[in-house]
């Protein structure tokens, strides 16, 4: 993996722009299906970024990659959300008041996101943008890809 390239400040800030729209619009969503108030709609910056990672690290492998990244990375901010969901509802969950399996395949088939939400997610794109612009300095772009090369040396 390109790791430079990947995690260079600005592909940093632009990912996790767009992870964090696609987090909190499907926390939305498990909130509109669910009737459930108590969610959090803030993500981890670490958990975020480990995501990412991962999710690029697995896609390095197809030919597609890059033309899949955007899809992929909306799906596994969904599915971050629903696991977030899951440890923070677990009894709803077992009580079966909540059919969580459903939601993970509509996921998985690419229906989760309509139209409406991925629009919700362009219309905000800039103040992600600047949000997270704001957050990744240069000390801690150079941080980060320092701490994702070693990971890779241990690896």
């Amino acid at each position: 993996m390109d790791l430079q390239r990947h995690f260079s400040k600005k592909n940093i800030i632009n990912n996790l722009a767009k992870y964090d729209m696609y987090y909190q619009i499907s926390t939305g969503k498990l909130i509109n299906i669910t009737n459930t108030k108590d969610i959090d709609t803030n993500i981890e910056f670490q958990y975020a970024l480990g995501s990412i990672y991962e999710l690029l690290k697995d896609l390095q492998k197809l030919e597609n990659a890059q033309e899949l990244f955007e899809d992929e990375l909306r799906n596994q901010a969904a599915m971050d959300a629903i696991q977030n969901f899951i440890n923070n509802n677990m009894q709803l969950v077992k009580d079966e008041k909540i059919k969580i399996e459903p939601i993970i395949n509509d996921i998985n088939d690419g229906n989760f996101f309509n139209r409406t939400m991925i629009e919700i997610c362009e219309q905000n794109q800039d103040k992600q943008l600047k949000k997270w612009g704001e957050v990744i300095t240069d000390e801690l772009a150079t941080a980060i890809l320092q701490s994702l090369k070693e990971l890779e040396t241990k690896n």
